[in-house]
């Protein structure tokens, strides 16, 4: 029944399934704040206790275009509304990778290695948000954001990872430490 939804969701438009699909997700957030709360001497329960920023997977234009929505944002922004969390876009997808379904996890690998770039304004989004919420964010003379990241469909990680490093790497040019957890709806 779950591929069908997705199915329905990603591939035919049905955009009626974003919202219990998000739920779906939200609940899957809700059971990881849980569990690494409840682990003792956890170097991850500060951290995912308070996730700060949510962002997603972007998908390219022309995949934008098509379907008209990008079915990660959706799912984010559920997460994001239903835990009064902040949503941001972070990334950005300059160049349409052609569906990730049909290749081999080296394909899906190679793919990935420069699909993603920041969204030219995260770092003033970032540094924006972190002077909100000073007290929680400066650890140690350090900048600290927790991010969690949102995408559809877990398969192989490399989108994932993809988009981490990029956040990362990018984070830390500005002097600034993210955390980054990853939430997918389904793993195929």
């Amino acid at each position: 029944m779950m591929r069908e939804w997705i199915g329905q969701f990603k591939y035919r438009g049905n955009e009626k399934y974003g919202t219990l699909l998000g739920e779906i997700t939200n609940r899957a957030y809700q059971a990881m704040r849980c569990e690494f709360a409840s682990l003792k001497h956890s170097r991850f329960k500060r951290s995912l206790w308070s996730v700060d920023v949510v962002t997603c997977v972007p998908v390219s234009e022309k995949r934008l275009t098509e379907r008209g929505f990008n079915q990660a944002r959706i799912l984010a922004e559920e997460i994001a509304r239903r835990n009064k969390l902040l949503f941001l876009s972070l990334l950005a997808r300059p160049q349409d990778t052609g569906k990730q379904s049909f290749k081999s996890k080296k394909e899906r690998m190679n793919t990935m290695n420069n699909a993603f770039s920041v969204h030219p304004n995260m770092t003033n989004l970032l540094k924006s948000f972190i002077l909100k919420a000073e007290s929680q964010c400066v650890t140690k003379e350090k900048l600290s954001v927790t991010v969690l990241l949102v995408d559809d469909i877990y398969t192989t990680g490399s989108t994932l990872q993809a988009c981490a490093r990029v956040l990362r790497e990018k984070a830390l040019e500005q002097g600034i430490h993210l955390t980054i957890f990853c939430l997918t709806l389904a793993r195929s």
